[in-house]
């Protein structure tokens, strides 16, 4: 359900400006203009939303941006009155110049504490002369009023997909199919990632978001950057460039064109522990899940609670095409198939050489996250690959290699052959 937070009864209501002064007064800042829809979503627990502001320079001189963020879009809180509530507003520095008789469209973050909720109406969005006034000031007509809306009936999941909408244009793509349009290009650093579901793979991603600079970056990795990546058009992923320059970028040996991939077996043990087990509940785990677990348990209703074993899961997929299973436990070789100059591929192990690589050659820094790290420890559990799901939670941390007494082994090290030899060249 769509609340709509009140309506404000001025909509240019200069209620609780402060006096500045200021030495020298920028020249026509009353022919600066701010447009913004009329109303804005707040969704997910932080009451969060992303409003595209236009700002119209009618003035004959441009305004720029400054390197210390001295202009900047930022926005008041008003109640239902059009008064002004003790709130701060997130400033956005202008992310580039206006130019005379020019538009800029950028979007800012709005924020609404918790517990402010109830009383808040509306924002009032404008210019901001960082550390001298607010433009509303020498212009009392130049900010835009928004009304908020919030949702109360979203999941977590439909929140953070309704938030990136926000943010990024969706179904944009230029056509470039698996394994190409996943991957991802900083042309600035001239670097070139190709990424392999359970190899270091957010870590690398959150890097390459960062590098590329996309719109929002920070946001892109809260909401969550496979999400935001794979199903929104960002700037960072080949599918979202135009299809030639796509194609140039491939065919180029101008790129450090890199990845990172592990030993197949244990790639599968992680990929089973925490989509199938530890984490088989979260709604974005069962994308990937519910047709495997379906397809073993034979029923529609999945029971969730016992899920499936280790076994079942190597069952499963040694019954499937290779190029038709899930992108965790699909074949890593297959992600390198037809892309030109690969200049080097890391084992998991070895992630070390190329966090060296990155700073010395590039200057770039690579942090490695544990979102998805599953736990371990030394115990052996010689029983392990006919668990299901639901008694692994009576359980401590085991030591992985507990798997290798299942009864697929050896046919999942033919099924997965070339894999293999894949990583023993690796390195």
């Amino acid at each position: 359900m769509t609340t709509l937070r009140g309506q404000v009864l001025s909509n240019h209501s200069t209620a609780g400006n402060a006096s500045a002064t200021t030495a020298s007064t920028p020249p026509n800042w009353d022919k600066i203009d701010v447009e913004a829809a009329a109303s804005l979503e707040l969704l997910g627990k932080q009451n969060r939303g992303f409003l595209e502001v236009t700002l119209t320079n009618h003035s004959d001189g441009s305004l720029q941006a400054g390197p210390r963020g001295e202009l900047a879009l930022s926005y008041k809180v008003l109640d239902v009155d059009g008064q002004q509530l003790p709130v701060d507003g997130i400033r956005t520095p202008l992310d580039g110049p206006v130019p005379a008789g020019g538009s800029h469209r950028q979007k800012i973050a709005v924020i609404i504490p918790r517990d402010r909720l109830s009383s808040v109406a509306a924002v009032r969005v404008g210019l901001v002369m960082e550390g001298q006034y607010w433009v509303e000031q020498r212009n009392p007509g130049h900010p835009a009023t928004v009304q908020l809306l919030t949702r109360e009936d979203l999941s977590p999941a439909e929140a953070r997909l309704a938030a990136a909408s926000q943010i990024w244009p969706q179904h944009q793509g230029n056509g470039l199919r698996w394994p190409y349009g996943p991957m991802m290009v900083s042309e600035h650093h001239r670097l070139f990632y190709i990424p392999v579901a359970k190899c270091a793979c957010t870590s690398l991603k959150s890097m390459m978001v960062r590098l590329a600079g996309i719109q929002q970056a920070e946001i892109a990795m809260e909401l969550g950057v496979h999400l935001v990546t794979d199903r929104f058009n960002t700037g960072v992923q080949l599918k979202d460039k135009p299809i030639d320059l796509a194609r140039d970028i491939l065919a180029s040996d101008e790129y450090f064109k890199f990845s990172v991939i592990r030993d197949p077996f244990e790639r599968l043990v992680s990929a089973y522990l925490e989509k199938f087990v530890y984490k088989r509940h979260s709604q974005r785990n069962l994308l990937h899940t519910r047709q495997v677990i379906a397809a073993v348990q034979g029923r529609a209703d999945i029971d969730l609670q016992r899920g499936i074993s280790f076994d079942e899961f190597l069952a499963y997929i040694l019954q499937q095409d290779p190029f038709e299973l899930d992108a965790h436990w699909r074949p890593q070789h297959l992600y390198f198939r037809g892309v030109p100059h690969i200049s080097r591929i890391f084992r998991l192990e070895d992630i070390g050489q190329l966090q060296a690589y990155l700073l010395q050659n590039h200057d770039v820094r690579l942090g490695l996250g544990h979102e998805n790290r599953t736990a371990k420890s030394n115990e052996i559990l010689p029983a392990a690959a006919t668990l299901t799901a639901t008694e692994f939670d009576q359980l401590a941390a085991i030591d992985p290699d507990s798997f290798k007494a299942s009864q697929h082994l050896a046919a999942i090290r033919t099924y997965y052959s070339e894999d293999f030899a894949f990583y023993e060249r690796a390195g």
